[in-house]
């Protein structure tokens, strides 16, 4: 089987010319995406942001990581809608902007009042999030 009948989608692959830096892209290109299949089990972790440098990070290490990735049957959408348009879909806006609002909440009533002003920085930093999600077109 050839590669262009093998990989249905190509993206934009821009190997880095130097061999030590795609060793290193090649590393924490795993590193994310582990990250991301961790985060896919537990509910505290993201899992796109993960997904998405893991991608970025074999597309300059690794060719066949980053086609692997980008043409997985449940990933690759995701990727691929990034890539092309910067694209997030609806359902995935919600989620994030739900569980941004219960993590920040349940931080709010947990945080001792001494240490309150970290539980507000952090409610900022996911209103900011919301609100840039949003702004994206979705998917």
């Amino acid at each position: 089987m050839t590669e262009q009948t093998k990989y249905r989608h190509t993206g934009r692959i821009n190997p880095s010319k130097y061999a030590h830096m795609r060793w290193l892209y090649l590393i924490l290109g795993f590193v994310f995406f582990a990250l991301g299949v961790i985060g896919a089990v537990l509910p505290v972790m993201p899992t796109a942001p993960f997904i998405l440098l893991a991608a970025g990070c074999w597309a300059r290490g690794s060719k066949r990581f980053y086609l692997w990735l980008i043409n997985h049957k449940h990933m690759g959408k995701y990727i691929r809608d990034w890539e092309e348009r910067r694209a997030v879909p609806r359902r995935a806006k919600w989620l994030a902007c739900i569980m941004m609002s219960f993590s920040s909440s349940m931080l709010l009533l947990t945080v001792p009042e001494a240490k309150a002003w970290v539980a507000w920085t952090v409610a900022l930093v996911c209103f900011c999030v919301g609100v840039y999600l949003w702004r994206l077109p979705d998917a």
